[in-house]
């Protein structure tokens, strides 16, 4: 591959990569995927497998329907190949005539990237129904070593998959024999096909089809010079045949070459058409082998290249698209963030005894040595004592609620609260005007969405382990305020080892004074006293 060619290779490879990272990127701004915007595919089917050394054309015979492609296909390679048949809409996968060997040197699976490659072993192959976008292909012995030759569906078909492998076979495409007859030359399909074929730069040989010649012969520059004022195509050869179907069946079709300029479009009567002074029908056969193939080559690649860098189709449109929905995207943030979706102001607070009880909890898991078997044993005792206490208090006195559960409906509470708060504020950003958020909060507020929303969350809520969370937050908070505050750490332990020391003293004096249990209680409410102080100080740390 020469230097500039291998340059140019490299290019569009990085930016295929680059194109393909910046749409997983873009995923979420809803953009139409780049596979089947027409620029992209251009690159994978021509540009990808064809900026090579090794040079090649792929010639496609392409039309409308019924207008004889498949005889124009079988004189081309001067047998009977493609099958024949009077019905509209036959062909529905391509075929292609590959020279021999050609598939050893070149991957035929990236020449037709987006067709399924199978050998075609019968003339009926291309006619069968199937899904899959199949392209049936053998070798052929009189074609020449650089030159691949196609029949392709109707691209005008009733059945629009046919449309779709039409257009893969043009993208790939370096040359198009277009086959054009008295019906089919004007209509939308073929105009529009036909369009996209001129703004890749294809090279274009028009056949004229099934003319009642002579009487045709002032009639067909009329027809033709439409076709190319409505496409913007611009033949190189052309020829007109005439309606025999059995010189069509036995590949005895004469193809009479004719000049052709077309007018512009406020001159149609300086149409430049002519017959040569010697009309002799030529072989269309010997026709493609004469031929600028590298030349043509050219061309049709620096076609491809244009239709890239297009402002209103190419890499710079989609760039441009990406940005402008980006932009439609953060307008939309930024009206949401003006509503404040989820104004929170009446949480509930976790109720105190339960902070105390996890912190002292975390508190005895610090204790060491001496000081831990004390406090352990005097809580244990304490405990025991003053069972018949509680026992008998629980009998006179109104059951409690666990604190926790009544937090867990307080808490369910203003979650109802907040979830109709902002279906609320939803509903009214909804009516603003902003397309992008209408058509989405449209779909999010009708139905039974909040219904369902809610029941997931009480699902959730349900079965939310509040206690193992709360002490797993404690369990965080605490060893930051120990990390950060070793001093203020250190000095509540002495405290803490203090009161050891002096429980066994008060327990003992207050049980032979008549207050028995009271000296746990009393240390227990010393103790409380330094945990909430500990409590205010992890706050202010963690704050």
């Amino acid at each position: 591959m020469s230097t500039t060619l291998s340059k140019f290779s490299h290019t569009i490879h990085q930016l295929r990569s680059h194109l393909l990272a910046l749409e997983a990127q873009s995923c979420q701004l809803d953009l139409p995927r780049l596979s089947g915007r027409e620029w992209f595919d251009i690159l994978e089917r021509k540009l990808i497998p064809q900026l090579t050394n090794e040079m090649y054309l792929v010639v496609a015979v392409v039309g409308g329907t019924n207008i004889g492609k498949s005889v124009i296909f079988n004189h081309l390679v001067d047998q009977q190949t493609s099958a024949i048949s009077p019905l509209a809409s036959q062909t529905r996968h391509p075929v292609c005539l590959v020279p021999q060997h050609f598939e050893q040197q070149h991957d035929l699976r990236e020449v037709f990237q987006g067709f399924e490659l199978v050998p075609w072993s019968a003339a009926e192959d291309p006619l069968k129904q199937d899904e899959r976008h199949l392209l049936f292909w053998k070798n052929c012995d009189t074609l020449a070593s650089n030159l691949l030759v196609l029949d392709t569906p109707d691209i005008d078909s009733d059945a629009e998959v046919n449309w779709e492998r039409a257009e893969r076979i043009r993208q790939c495409a370096d040359v198009l024999v277009t086959v054009l007859t008295q019906q089919k030359y004007n209509d939308a399909a073929v105009k529009k096909f036909f369009r996209e074929a001129a703004r890749e730069d294809k090279v274009i040989i028009t056949v004229f089809n099934q003319c009642q010649l002579p009487d045709d012969e002032e009639y067909w520059p009329l027809w033709l010079n439409t076709f190319c004022q409505e496409t913007g195509a611009h033949p190189e050869l052309v020829f007109i045949a005439p309606n025999d179907r059995g010189a069509a069946n036995s590949l005895e079709l004469p193809f009479y070459p004719r000049t052709f300029e077309p007018a512009s479009a406020d001159a149609p009567a300086e149409i430049n058409a002519g017959v040569p002074q010697t009309d002799t029908a030529v072989n269309l056969m010997q026709v493609l082998p004469q031929m600028q193939f590298g030349e043509i080559k050219v061309q049709t690649l620096r076609g491809a290249l244009k239709y890239l860098i297009q402002q209103d189709s190419g890499v710079p449109s989609y760039l441009r698209e990406i940005k402008s929905r980006s932009q439609e995207f953060r307008s939309a943030a930024e009206l949401l963030s003006e509503h404040e979706l989820a104004e929170i102001e009446n949480w509930p607070l976790v109720p105190n005894p339960v902070i105390v009880s996890a912190v002292r909890k975390w508190w005895q898991e610090q204790r060491e040595g001496w000081s831990a078997h004390v406090h352990g044993f005097y809580n244990s005792l304490g405990k025991g004592v003053l069972w018949p206490v509680r026992y008998l208090h629980s009998l006179t006195a109104e059951e409690k609620r666990p604190p926790m559960e009544v937090y867990r409906e307080q808490e369910w509470s203003v979650v109802l609260q907040t979830v109709e708060g902002i279906y609320d504020r939803l509903t009214l950003v909804s009516e603003l005007g902003n397309a992008l958020l209408t058509s989405r909060l449209k779909t999010l507020l009708s139905g039974t969405s909040r219904e369902a929303l809610l029941k997931t969350l009480h699902a959730e809520h349900a079965q939310f382990n509040f206690t193992a969370q709360f002490e797993e937050l404690v369990d965080r908070e605490m060893t930051s305020f120990k990390s950060e505050s070793p001093q203020y750490y250190s000095l509540i332990k002495q405290i803490d080892r203090a009161a050891a020391v002096g429980r066994p003293v008060l327990s003992v004096g207050l049980f032979f004074v008549g207050f028995g249990a009271v000296g746990d209680v009393g240390t227990q409410i010393v103790t409380d006293t330094m945990i909430q102080s500990v409590v205010n100080v992890a706050g202010d740390v963690a704050g």
